[in-house]
């Protein structure tokens, strides 16, 4: 009987030993995936701007994918909750890009892949942050190096623009310095949101005007009038509805207001405003619906309308003509691409020559300015699916959860990708980590609690 007491009480502490594994497996691995996010967003930004990055070899580069490697099999080991959505999901992701990059080696497709599988239940206003931190440090120390004639300060003068001074700050070309500071402004209003002040509207307001009197980026300064009206008028609407909220109060505040409301309501016929009111709500929020669901499936349509007018091109298409030289010429080197080059399953070599970081003109342009387009020609067509599938199903989360701005901001970028290369380059584009990360306490349409898996109406019921 001793004896067999004695197995139980080293059989219970055996099984202690991986119990404390597992705890410390967890309590690290945020702290190590932070890390490892804040490497890869410095190394990327500076690849981006003129400073001189001589430390970077092969050797690093292995090393750098060495550490993926320890990082995914210290998230299995974490024993992290899945469902059979996200699995199904990582591993089309996840594997799509890495089978690209097996195809042809761009580093940044490996380093996407281990971030989105990483990134899975991790809080995504922690990994903004992140991401914002390092960003918003690099950027500052390009831009005093680049004053301060440390490293050079490209300017470069278009004849297209009647030869205005577009200067870079440091970066390799000025739209990749307007397109960084836009996303950074994006990652800063997601982490602010309806917290957000008319002092901080005004500031985003002097970095659009900054992008067009500085740079010249006329697409940047768009954006950023967008955005500003929409917060502007959702600062408006906030205002409104906490007077009106006021208003009512005090008016219910005294027995007799409200018998003199009632009086007064049935003198003049309000009931039947306040229904012609309602009835306008329903029909605006239906609107509203539809919006959303346009703007979830915008991805899929604008990448359709950019590969099919950059691939049948013409000169003798008037309206292809127009859109062309609205977009400077971006479908005109797009049908350069789809001629040069067969669209692919998994990525190929596209030998690209651009004005950036470059002190004399290039006797060669040919860059492929769209995202829809660079990513279709250069990693191939099941990388382009999925990029798409992330934009759509990032943007259909918060169309369910009813988050109309979190949704604008997620239009903004779509919206940007047309015409700019940025979407699937994590130093600008955090946004991509989003698909399985954990928004809010959210994660995809489940919420884990300690509980269990609930269902995302079950918790609005609850809410409710």
């Amino acid at each position: 009987m001793h004896n067999h007491m004695e197995y139980l009480s080293s059989s219970a502490s055996f099984r202690k030993v991986p119990d404390a594994l597992r705890h410390f497996v967890k309590k690290y691995f945020e702290t190590a995936f932070y890390v490892y996010l804040a490497f890869i967003v410095l190394k990327s930004m500076l690849t981006a701007t003129m400073i001189p990055v001589n430390w970077w070899n092969p050797r690093v580069e292995n090393i750098l994918q060495l550490a993926a490697l320890v990082m995914v099999m210290w998230k299995a080991a974490s024993n992290d909750v899945w469902t059979a959505r996200e699995r199904v999901l990582a591993v089309f992701l996840c594997g799509s890009l890495l089978l690209s990059w097996h195809s042809y080696s761009y580093a940044f497709i490996y380093e996407l892949a281990v971030l989105i599988f990483l990134a899975h239940g991790m809080e995504f206003r922690k990994i903004l942050t992140v991401h914002l931190a390092v960003s918003l440090a690099v950027t500052l120390v390009t831009v005093i190096l680049a004053l301060s004639g440390r490293i050079e300060n490209l300017t470069y003068h278009q004849e297209s623009h009647n030869y205005r001074a577009r200067m870079a700050f440091g970066f390799l070309y000025p739209t990749d310095f307007c397109a960084h500071l836009f996303f950074m402004t994006l990652s800063y209003v997601w982490l602010r949101l309806r917290r957000i002040r008319w002092g901080e509207i005004a500031t985003i307001a002097v970095l659009g005007i900054f992008t067009w009197v500085c740079c010249d980026a006329r697409t940047t300064t768009l954006l950023f009038a967008l955005l500003v009206l929409r917060l502007g008028i959702m600062k408006l609407r906030a205002h409104r509805a906490s007077s009106v909220k006021s208003a009512d109060h005090a008016a219910c505040g005294s027995r007799t207001t409200r018998e003199a409301l009632r009086s007064a309501e049935r003198r003049t016929g309000t009931a039947q405003k306040s229904a012609e009111r309602r009835t306008g709500t329903v029909v605006f929020s239906r609107f509203r619906e539809w919006i959303d669901r346009l703007i979830v499936l915008s991805a899929p349509i604008f990448a359709a309308m950019m590969i099919l007018m950059s691939r049948f091109y013409s000169e003798s298409s008037g309206f292809l003509r127009f859109v062309n030289r609205v977009l400077n010429k971006r479908l005109y080197y797009g049908h350069i691409g789809f001629e040069r080059y067969n669209v692919r399953l998994w990525a190929q070599n596209v030998e690209m020559y651009g004005a950036g970081g470059a002190v004399k003109r290039t006797t060669e342009y040919f860059f492929l300015d769209s995202s829809y387009v660079n990513i279709l020609l250069r990693l191939g067509l099941v990388v382009l699916a999925a990029m798409l599938m992330i934009l759509v199903i990032t943007a259909n989360r918060e169309r369910k959860t009813g988050d109309h701005l979190k949704l604008f901001l997620l239009f903004l970028i779509i919206a940007a990708c047309v015409i700019e290369h940025h979407l699937i380059e994590i130093q600008a584009n955090p946004f991509l980590l989003l698909v399985l990360a954990a928004d809010d306490g959210r994660r995809d349409d489940f919420h884990v609690s300690r509980r269990g898996i609930h269902s995302s109406s079950d918790i609005h019921k609850f809410q409710a």
